[in-house]
């Protein structure tokens, strides 16, 4: 698993893609049903009386505005009329160039102009990104059960869906322990007078925070993720008052690389249950799914082959330029500038198959790959590797329960 954090600043970024409506390209294909809605997690959330499933007018109000749910201002601070006059002037700048635009594109120019001034940043965005051959397998559930429905096979069906729930289930469970971590390992705020270097430090009364299933990566690949966005508030956990106030985001960061592997070992643990042989990478990050062969994993793999080309390029423009090799950090940066070059919009990737803008058909028999290649689920079920190269096959249960998801 990879984790990653950075501040958000328009949760419409999230909410905009659910259900059929933002189902399209590469969401079509893996998912019929586009992205499911979001989940509240947190102790905080729960004092709110949040629960279950996010609506996108209750989170829109909190996140960007601070007002609770029976619409309460709970912080007294709102955003000034210049920051709101200026991302209405880039909306507009941008909807007068592209008059088609959809909702999700105009979401994420409001987001970048939101980023772009003093205001305070709304809430932080948790990424927790399931490894390749776990986004291949759940994929090939998917689609082997799409194709177990075409032939008029509904309990086969039925099963292989199962098989892709259970897996889905085990990533945002991993994504609901890592906010309980957080919980009681990250959240502070500060009270009283305070600068950058003095105050006084406060534990937190649990985080508010939710949790959104993604499907896809940029370039329309499978890529299981989960995005955690946690609000940037917090109250005192010793019921001093009940105010909100802001989180001590300094150590939120400070402790995202001490949660990536938390997260990563409640993964692995998870889908061991289940039934999967997890294979430790050669690399030493983290663990494939053995028997998913490095084959079908490279060709669900573009943003990678993207990537590659982009970075060689401006390590080449770099000695060219400085004349010397870029050291490693360098080349890390190089590589983060390659990838933001590179970088496709959410509403350009639900339009996107394996890389392909535009594609609402299977590139280059991707199906196949997917549904019946060694190491994928097919109409036998997933093949695992024991760490003595024994072959393990998980028969996928056929339980009639009606049609596919």
């Amino acid at each position: 698993m990879v984790t990653t954090m950075h501040a958000g600043h328009d949760v419409a970024y999230l909410t905009a893609g659910q259900h059929a409506g933002g189902c399209a390209g590469a969401m079509s294909y893996y998912t019929a049903s586009g992205e499911p809605p979001g989940q509240w997690a947190g102790k905080g959330a729960a004092a709110l009386g949040l629960t279950g499933q996010v609506d996108p007018a209750v989170i829109g109000r909190l996140y960007q505005h601070n007002i609770g749910p029976g619409g309460e201002h709970l912080v007294k601070r709102r955003q000034s009329r210049a920051a709101g006059e200026r991302e209405d002037a880039a909306v507009a700048a941008y909807r007068a160039a592209h008059p088609y635009a959809s909702a999700t594109e105009l979401a994420e120019v409001r987001a970048a102009a939101r980023g772009t001034g003093p205001r305070q940043v709304p809430y932080f965005d948790l990424t927790v990104d399931a490894v390749k051959s776990v986004s291949v397998l759940h994929a090939s559930y998917r689609v082997a059960g799409r194709q177990a429905c075409e032939r008029g096979d509904p309990c086969h069906a039925a099963a292989l869906n199962a098989r892709a729930d259970e897996i889905e289930a085990a990533l945002l469970d991993a994504a609901r322990d890592a906010v309980a971590w957080l919980e009681r390992h990250a959240t502070y705020t500060r009270t009283g007078h305070h600068s950058a270097r003095t105050g006084e430090w406060r534990d937190g009364d649990g985080l508010v925070a939710s949790v959104f299933l993604h499907h896809i990566s940029r370039d329309g690949d499978p890529h299981l993720h989960v995005h955690v966005a946690v609000w940037n508030r917090v109250q005192r956990a010793d019921g001093a008052d009940e105010k909100w106030r802001t989180l001590d985001s300094r150590n939120l960061h400070n402790q995202r690389l001490a949660v990536a592997p938390v997260t990563d070992r409640m993964v692995q643990t998870r889908l061991s249950a289940l039934g999967y042989v997890m294979v430790p990478r050669e690399d030493g990050n983290g663990a494939e799914v053995g028997g998913v062969s490095q084959d079908v994993m490279d060709l669900f793999s573009s943003r990678s082959r993207a990537l590659t080309p982009e970075l060689k390029a401006l390590i080449g423009q770099y000695q060219k330029t400085h004349g010397k090799a870029p050291s490693k950090r360098t080349i890390w940066l190089l590589g983060r500038q390659a990838a933001q070059n590179t970088r496709r919009t959410k509403a350009e990737a639900r339009r996107t198959i394996a890389g392909q803008a535009g594609r609402r058909t299977d590139p280059g028999g991707a199906a196949g790959r997917l549904g019946s290649a060694d190491g994928t689920a097919g109409s036998a079920g997933a093949v695992g590797r024991a760490p003595g190269g024994r072959l393990v096959r998980h028969r996928a249960r056929r339980t009639c329960t009606g049609g596919a998801g």
